[in-house]
Parts: C-alpha cells; sequence; structure tokens
C-alpha cells in the first residue's frame, strides 16, 4: 500500500505531495505572489540598499588597508629573518 508523502518547501512554501512507493510528484500548489507594494516601499527598499551597498563597500575598504599593513609587517619580518640566516640558498641542480 503506497502512502503519500506531504512536502511543504521551506524557501518559497510551494506544498509538494509525493508518492512515498516511487518519488515522483503527484500535485503541486504554489502560493499566490504577493503585489502589496507601494511606490514608497519599494522607493525604501531601494534607499535601504544603497546604504548596505556603501556599509559593505566601506567594511571591504578598512580590510584591505589592514591587509596592507599586515603585509608589510610581515615582509618586513621575512627580511629580518633572511638577513639572520647564513645558510647557503639549496641549488636545485644539485639534487641530480
Amino acid at each position: 500500500m503506497s502512502k503519500n508523502v506531504d512536502i511543504t518547501c521551506p524557501c518559497c512554501s510551494t506544498k509538494l505531495v509525493v508518492d512515498a512507493a516511487s518519488g515522483e510528484i503527484l500535485s503541486e500548489e504554489r502560493p499566490e505572489p504577493q503585489h502589496d507594494k507601494t511606490f514608497d516601499s519599494a522607493l525604501n527598499e531601494v534607499r535601504g540598499g544603497e546604504k548596505r551597498r556603501d556599509e559593505a563597500f566601506a567594511k571591504a575598504f578598512d580590510k584591505t588597508q589592514r591587509l596592507d599593513d599586515l603585509l608589510s609587517k610581515k615582509f618586513e619580518e621575512a627580511k629580518k629573518k633572511a638577513a639572520k640566516d647564513t645558510s647557503k640558498p639549496t641549488n636545485p641542480f644539485d639534487f641530480d
């Protein structure tokens, strides 16, 4: 005896009825789209997007500035380490 499984999509709220034995979708019920936005709400959403973009840019810019400082510090440490190292560099042709 085959039973049906009811599944609701967490993303789009689509309701599916699936046959448990075969795994086939028997029916699909999609919710009605919401068209209750006004021009003012859409404009506020666009302006909010501008604010989010500006914040993301400022965050990325700060990270880049800190990255430059970090890389210059690492480079200075590597130069100090190289100056202290007195061993002869290995020649790749010496391995033959």
